[in-house]
């Protein structure tokens, strides 16, 4: 399925009227059914759809590692995945011994966000998505982009936990705001650090506080706010 289409236009630009091309970005529908019963209804890029539906899980607690999903089918606007009862615990394990150990430089940080922006081929392209990135201590990269930021969000996520990475080694990049939903995500996945070039809610400040999750906030050019958390990152 297409990501975009061309539409002819008028612009109105210094007082001079033209005709133009431009590119929309195309949305989809899709609900998620979980052991025969509805769990959420998406409206997303046609993109990463296998993605989505992991991150989702895993983000809501429903899942702790991709062994937790017995079967998944993506046909057209439906997704149905087949979900055990109980979830692995091993991750959580996982998470847990990794949690205070990782730290990040400031200047990795600055230089995290400044390519989360140069990724951004569908937002140059449109202006209507928001982008979402894990940058891995060792090096990896995964970057996503949606119309909606909690898309992103899990897509990313997804993808991770598909190719069974440990996310309390990653920086979280978000273009957009960070609610307290976000915090609960992390939580449920073992991100300890979270960076956004825009702001963060007050319910997540509080959350970030209560569980020493390390949250960046106005993460642009060469400044930053950090609201919680702040011995991981290293000036």
């Amino acid at each position: 399925m297409e990501l975009v289409k061309q539409y002819e236009i008028t612009r109105i630009e210094e007082g001079q009227i033209r005709a133009v091309q431009d590119t929309l970005i195309v949305e989809h529908g899709m609900e998620l059914y979980v052991n025969g019963k509805l769990s959420a209804r998406f409206l997303c890029t046609p993109d990463h759809l296998q993605e989505l539906v992991y991150g989702s899980l895993f983000a809501q607690g429903l899942i702790g590692g991709c062994g937790d999903v017995q079967s998944l089918t993506i046909t057209g606007s439906r997704a149905e995945a087949v979900v055990q009862n109980g979830k692995t615990s091993a991750r959580r394990e996982e998470c847990g011994k990794s949690r205070q150990k990782i730290t990040f430089q400031v200047q990795e940080l600055f230089e995290a966000m400044e390519w989360l922006g140069e990724q951004s081929s569908l937002f140059s392209l449109t202006g209507g998505v928001h982008s979402c990135a894990l940058w891995h201590a060792d090096g990896r990269r995964i970057f996503m982009e949606d119309i909606g930021r909690h898309n992103a969000v899990d897509k990313a996520l997804g993808r991770a936990l598909l190719e069974n990475w440990d996310l309390a080694q990653c920086l979280l990049l978000t273009s957009g705001r960070i609610p307290g939903e976000l915090i609960t995500k992390a939580l449920h996945t073992g991100v300890q650090v979270i960076v956004s070039r825009s702001a963060p809610m007050a319910s997540a400040v509080d959350l970030a506080r209560r569980h020493q999750l390390t949250l960046c906030g106005f993460v642009r050019g060469r400044r930053m706010n950090i609201y919680s958390a702040p011995e991981r990152i290293l000036p």
